[in-house]
Formats: C-alpha cells, structure tokens, sequence
C-alpha cells in the first residue's frame, strides 16, 4: 500500500498543473494511495504509524529536499520504503538518487529500484541525508580518534558530508562513511583566491568550539540551525528508497 505525503507549499496554484499531471500518472500506474498534506496542526509522525499499522509499506514525499528530510526523520526506524516525487525549487537529492520532476517520478516509483541508503545521524537523534557545513572559526574536529584538527581563523569551510556531489570533488557517495571536506580560502591577489581542499574519512566525527560560544552548524538539507558540541555519525543502509537508473549513489 502506497501513502502521500505533501508538503503544504504544493497548494500553490502555480504548483497544481504538475501535481494534478503526477497523480494522473500514478492513477494510471496503479499506485496512486491516500494523501495527507504536511502541517503544523497535524501529528505527521503519529499520523505516519497509524497507516504502517494499517498495512502501508510504501510512503511516497511530493516537495523538495526540506520535506523528504523531514519525512525522513519520521520515519527512519520505521520498516518501509520511502519515494519522492520532488516538485519545485531546492531539490538536489533528487538528482543524487536519479528522481526526475513530477510526472516523470512516477515512472520511477513504478518500477521500483530499492537501495539501502546511508543516513548521517547527529547526537543520536536527528537524521540527515546530505551535509552539514560551518565556518572554521575556532573549530576542533576530531575524526575517529585518529585525525585531529583545531581551526581558528575564518578562512575555512567545514562541510561534512552523507549523499553528496559536486564535480569538483568527485567523492564516493553511499560507501558507510561520512566524507570531511576543509576547503580553505586564500587571498593572493586583491582579485585572485586560491582554494585548496583537505579530505578525511570516518565513522564518527565530534565538532567543539574552542570558545565557551557554541558555534552555529547548517544543515544543508533543511536550512537548520544546530549548535555544537555535535558527534556526527554514520548509520549505514538506514534507509530503503525508491531510486531511478541515472542515480549517482552506488
């Protein structure tokens, strides 16, 4: 059984053509199910239990990356499958997974690729699927116990990294380990920055401030705030998702 979460920002009208086109196709493929729109009023996570208990085994997100985070969230220790149909602005991990827009990640849900998907997980209770990232102001990053980095000027990028790609660092991606980006930012020129990168890999990372302030992390997935100390860690395969043929995740 197939059940649709959509985020609230999809009752715009400008939205209402492509969503009106995806649930045609999903009628038509024989997966279309019950349909509850994110809310602050609604208990989305109890809601969610209810319908496994019912027989729901398939949970199906229609928005962006802030609302399949969200869902995430909910529903990662839960047996089930988790789709996307990603509508709209902020949709990277679409790409990751290889989910094309609207109507097109219909046919994706249809066929129905499985892969177990590694999560990053923060101070044991909060999810993630893509990245952190923070200034190096004043940073100590410990990797494993075994790489030891204290930063203290803001020449620094901290990223952490889960499901993650840019061309530029073509780094493994879905491999049960949590990727350590510090990009530093050099001014050579009144004009001309050099950048280099320093990379690491881990199981578990602890982010501290050398300050009695704690330091301000973004997570990138949702626009979140988190301030340290934080202990970042990996939780391989946490998740089956629906997945397309053109993913980039292994």
């Amino acid at each position: 059984m197939y059940y649709y979460i959509y985020d609230s920002y999809l009752k715009s009208k400008k939205y209402q053509s492509i969503l009106s086109q995806a649930e045609t196709k999903l009628t038509d493929l024989g997966i279309n199910g019950k349909i509850n729109y994110l809310s602050f009023l609604k208990n989305i996570e109890q809601i969610l239990q209810e319908e496994i208990k019912q027989g729901v085994n398939t949970i199906i997100v229609a928005g962006n990356d802030c609302t399949l985070n969200q869902i995430i969230n909910f529903v990662a220790d839960l047996n089930i499958t988790l789709g996307f149909i990603p509508i709209g602005p902020n949709n990277r991990i679409a790409k990751l997974l290889g989910i094309d827009e609207g109507e097109a990640a219909c046919d994706i849900i249809s066929a129905r690729i499985i892969k177990k998907i590694d999560l990053g997980q923060i101070n044991n209770n909060y999810y993630f699927l893509t990245s952190l990232e923070t200034s190096g102001n004043d940073l100590n990053l410990n990797c494993d116990d075994n790489y030891f980095v204290s930063l203290k000027d803001r020449n620094n990028i901290i990223s952490i990294n889960n499901l993650f790609y840019l061309p530029e660092l073509p780094l493994p991606i879905n491999r049960g380990y949590l990727n350590l980006v510090i990009k530093n930012i050099t001014q050579i020129l009144w004009l001309k920055k050099k950048i280099n990168y320093s990379y690491f890999k881990g199981w578990k990372i602890s982010l501290t401030s050398n300050t009695n302030k704690s330091l301000s992390i973004l997570l990138v997935d949702e626009n979140r705030i988190i301030k340290t100390p934080l202990e970042i860690k990996i939780v391989p395969q946490k998740i089956k998702m629906i997945v397309g043929k053109n993913r980039l995740i292994e």
